[in-house]
């Protein structure tokens, strides 16, 4: 039998590991996060170029999906936000008129600012006015 003592010691070394693990996923996830960004944007660019809405903002919903849902595992809970906002807005309604896209231009934007200054966590005070300004624009009440 392994005294307890022992067993604290052999958990917290596999908690730090873990931990460990984690943290070397960041560096990945932000990689990840920018090229995923750059796909947003390239998609966006043939939406301007005169491509069918509908199919781009299936390709921008899915790729917002994606972003929502790795954000938080590591650590970039402002990222998942935005990128929920984003999924939200765009499955609330067709959104084809020129404002309802300047909304959707305007989260492929925050996630450029927060990619490109590598924000993580909720952003702080700056990550909580994106998300204002986001739920204001959509008309989330959530």
């Amino acid at each position: 039998m392994i005294p307890k003592d022992e067993k604290a010691s052999e958990f917290e070394n596999l908690i730090a590991q873990a931990e460990a693990a984690v943290e070397a996923l960041r560096d990945t996830y932000r990689q990840q996060l920018a090229k995923d960004v750059d796909t947003l944007c390239e998609v966006w660019s043939r939406l301007e170029a005169g491509a069918p809405v509908e199919g781009i903002l299936d390709e921008l919903h899915s790729i917002a999906h994606n972003i929502k849902g790795q954000g938080g595992s590591f650590g970039y809970d402002l990222v998942t936000d935005i990128g929920a906002s984003f999924c939200r807005y765009l499955r609330s309604a067709p959104r084809v008129a020129p404002e309802e896209l300047n909304i959707l231009q305007m989260h492929i934007r925050m996630l450029k600012t927060v990619s490109d200054n590598n924000i993580s966590g909720d952003g702080g005070e700056t990550g909580a006015r994106i998300v204002e300004k986001l739920r204001i624009l959509t008309g989330d009440d959530d």
